[in-house]
């Protein structure tokens, strides 16, 4: 079985499409990173505009651990007011927050994102939608940092319902699911926020496993060599499973891959920092409510691309025992892949987000901010979780159907 396995994967390998697939998402990725690291910009101590390593070596230094309790959010509030009404520090400029220039580089800008989250929890939607921060912290100066943020919650469920994403039993679970979630705290954490929001690169990789499984039982009736593959003694089992064991190998070896050397250049590269931090902090967005850690997000969405590539290679592999020809295959594969690219999770009713949401690609369109949930019985889960089984069932039923299809099919008809 071992030499099987060996053989069918050495074939997979020998494509030369398959190797320049490989070689062409690889380095498709690491340009990404290089790319998006060039891009990150920041002000420094003197005012300038800098970019890229620059850029980031001026956020680890200026933006240090932040813990924002109650004490902490009241002396960041009323710091920052003394500062708007001080002559000397202030201005009437909104475009520099209502601070002068000096003040805005070297207190403002270090500030900003602890300034964000607590600007995200005391501001209404949608009554404070287009108010300056002075404004709304002037409005919510002393109010409890907590129950305004429970508030933003509460309003996100709310709109969530409104839309159709979930029911009002669900924003009631989401709602009890949020009572975990501690208190926010901020660092320097560039690299994990790259990684969670590059989620949507996991489509080239998904791309490349198309290419290197449609030939896997397609190929074999192209070449005509299935009668003689089937006539073989173990060919109606051993030899069918060694090929699907191989498709799966090659699909875990890709993706992983593929993915960690995305995810190592950037932990290399911009450091380490703010693995611990709640995933509230990174997109700044304080209505969210899974009670995660910056490390832990990112392995959730990296399990979940992973589980949702399996999915596809399943897909994939159905494909290739009914279909003749690999091009055909691949052709086919790659529609079911970009197709459904193009349908808005915002359109349609509850049913339509729902089904729509399971696809493997669909994985672009997550967000930990998204409060899609799926309903079995009594039993609810997340977004993430509800994907990851259905896609790993799909994966295990539809290579079993690949093997009865491939193993049963009429070689002289």
């Amino acid at each position: 079985m071992k030499r099987m396995i060996w053989y069918e994967w050495k074939r997979i390998w020998g494509s030369r499409l398959t190797q320049f697939a490989v070689l062409g998402c690889a380095l498709f990725l690491a340009f990404s990173v290089f790319s998006n690291i060039r891009l990150i910009s920041e002000t420094d101590a003197d005012g300038q505009k800098v970019t890229g390593l620059e850029a980031v070596q001026v956020q680890k230094e200026n933006r240090k651990e932040v813990t924002l309790d109650q004490e902490t959010v009241d002396a960041v509030v009323d710091e920052y007011l003394a500062y708007t009404e001080d002559p000397a520090t202030a201005s009437d400029d909104r475009d520099l927050a209502y601070l002068s220039e000096e003040m805005y580089v070297k207190w403002y800008l270090p500030n900003l994102p602890a300034l964000h989250l607590i600007d995200g929890a005391y501001r209404a939607y949608p009554e404070q939608r287009n108010d300056p921060m002075r404004d709304v912290f002037l409005q919510s100066r002393g109010k409890d940092f907590s129950e305004a943020r429970k508030e933003r919650v509460w309003e996100n469920l709310e709109n969530a319902v409104s839309l159709g994403e979930i029911t009002e039993e669900e924003a009631d679970w989401w709602d009890t699911k949020d009572d975990a979630v501690g208190e926010m705290s901020y660092v320097y954490n560039r690299a994990w926020w790259e990684i969670i929001n590059s989620a949507s690169l996991t489509i080239l990789v998904m791309l490349v496993v198309c290419i290197g499984t449609a030939p896997v039982f397609a190929g074999e009736y192209q070449s005509k060599c299935d009668s003689l593959l089937l006539s073989m003694r173990y060919g109606k089992s051993r030899l069918i499973l060694a090929k699907l064991t191989s498709s799966f190998l090659f699909t875990t070896v890709v993706y992983w891959g593929c993915m960690g050397l995305f995810t190592g250049i950037y932990l290399a590269v911009l450091g380490t920092d703010g693995w611990n931090l709640p995933v509230q902090a990174l997109g700044e967005n304080v209505s969210i409510s899974y009670d995660l850690t910056s490390i832990q997000a990112c392995g959730l969405v990296l399990a979940m691309g992973y589980v949702l590539t399996l999915g596809l290679a399943g897909v994939v592999l159905l494909l290739s025992s009914l279909m003749k020809n690999p091009y055909g295959v691949v052709i086919t594969s790659v529609l079911f892949l970009c197709v459904p690219l193009f349908l808005s999770l915002n359109e349609g009713g509850y049913v339509w987000k729902h089904l729509l949401g399971l696809l493997p690609e669909k994985i672009a369109d997550f967000g930990f901010w998204s409060y899609m949930v799926y309903r079995i019985g009594g039993l609810t889960v997340t977004w993430p979780a509800a994907a990851m089984i259905v896609n790993g069932v799909c994966a295990v039923l539809l290579s079993g159907l690949a093997y009865g299809f491939f193993r049963r099919h009429q070689v002289n008809k």
